[in-house]
């Protein structure tokens, strides 16, 4: 348990301090606005002011100008970066350009990637893309699995997964260049290679092929659900607050009867619908019920998360009650996303959250139904 308060304390602050701003339309930072910690959801989005914090973008299209001093994390459909990130950076985006200078490492998965020839990698560059143009500086290891790959610039150590692979004239690999192909590359005469270069042809499966794309993938699907998660638990604070308050403060005040709860609506409401549907006119009402009862649970544990985050902070800031705020809700997601990876208690605490959350929802329900009843409308 102390392993998992001393991991929550790497995240709380940066949870609490961040700023969330969204809309429909496009968003606009200007280079006069000193934001800390920056998160921004629009359909366009174009951030010109220095970020002294990190920075976390999600839209259709992204243009990051600005000076970054910690980390950018950017999910979208064409995305530009000509700013200096002194961390890291992760991206997820159909059309990526780089141009920009990043101090630390960069995790790409994407269609089309592009590094221009003024982009500069101070760690590490990971890909998994369709296609890929390298015409800028990576000093440290390269790591793709693609299905085009160009080398029209400096890199380090290469390990290289494609079915075609280019080294131009202006190509130079500072260490070994580690290929596996189909067929062999082509290779430039005046292209470098510092080190020695090593061809492997692919003869296993496709998974085998492209295992670092599907790694990636799985990678990238696992940030995008915490940020659906963060997404969700925001929409449900935004437009039912009142709702979302009742059933926080049943949790907190009555965490066994919610657990019970809970595991009633884990249990119960399945053997319900398997009742149901082997008789002739509960089959409707069942996959009704069933539909409800999967709502319920993605909602309960949303909520699960909620209520860990409202929890966290309060154990910190020993002078303040339960919040609820978008940081405590990123905060939740985050610990909750991590505490399943702890040996043999993580999947417990997760099951006792993810208890904790359903049961209110399910009894908030209950209750609701029992005051309409007990009201009729007339």
């Amino acid at each position: 348990m102390l392993a998992i308060v001393s991991l929550v304390g790497a995240f709380i602050l940066p949870a609490q301090a961040a700023e969330f701003r969204s809309s429909e339309q496009s968003v606009s930072i200007g280079q006069n606005e000193k934001p800390r910690d920056l998160h921004l959801a629009g359909r366009n989005i174009i951030v010109d002011a220095a970020i002294s914090g990190d920075l976390v973008l999600a839209g259709e299209t992204i243009l990051s100008n600005g000076e970054v001093e910690n980390s950018l994390f950017i999910a979208g459909g064409t995305v530009t970066v000509r700013s200096h990130v002194k961390h890291h950076v992760r991206i997820a985006g159909g059309t990526v350009t780089l141009s920009g200078k990043i101090d630390g490492d960069v995790f790409i998965a994407g269609g089309d990637v592009t590094l221009a020839e003024t982009s500069e990698i101070g760690g590490g560059l990971y890909i998994a893309s369709g296609t890929i143009t390298l015409n800028g500086k990576v000093n440290g290891e390269l790591r793709v699995g693609s299905g085009t790959v160009v080398v029209n610039g400096i890199v380090g150590p290469s390990k290289i997964y494609a079915d075609e692979i280019s080294l131009t004239s202006k190509a130079r690999v500072n260490g070994n260049f580690d290929y596996h192909s189909s067929k062999t590359a082509t290779i430039d005469p005046t292209a470098v290679i510092t080190g020695q270069t090593n061809y492997t042809k692919y003869l296993g499966s496709q998974f085998d092929k492209y295992g670092f794309f599907f790694g990636a993938a799985f990678t990238l699907g696992y940030l995008l659900r915490i940020i659906g998660a963060i997404l969700l638990g925001w929409l449900l604070l935004r437009f039912w607050p009142r709702t979302t308050r009742k059933i926080t403060d049943f949790a907190f005040s009555s965490p066994l009867p919610a657990i019970g709860y809970g595991l009633l609506t884990l249990i119960g409401v399945i053997v319900a619908v398997i009742v149901l549907f082997f008789t002739i006119v509960g089959t409707g009402i069942a996959s009704m019920v069933f539909a409800l009862w999967l709502i319920t649970l993605m909602i309960g544990s949303i909520f699960g998360k909620i209520l860990l985050g409202s929890w966290l902070y309060r154990l910190f800031k020993k002078d303040a009650g339960y919040q609820l705020t978008i940081g405590t809700i990123a905060l939740g997601v985050i610990v909750s996303s991590l505490v399943i990876f702890v040996p043999i208690i993580g999947p417990f605490i997760a099951f006792i959250l993810f208890l904790l959350g359903v049961g209110p929802v399910f009894n908030l329900i209950i209750h609701s139904r029992e005051t309409t009843d007990t009201n009729p409308t007339v």
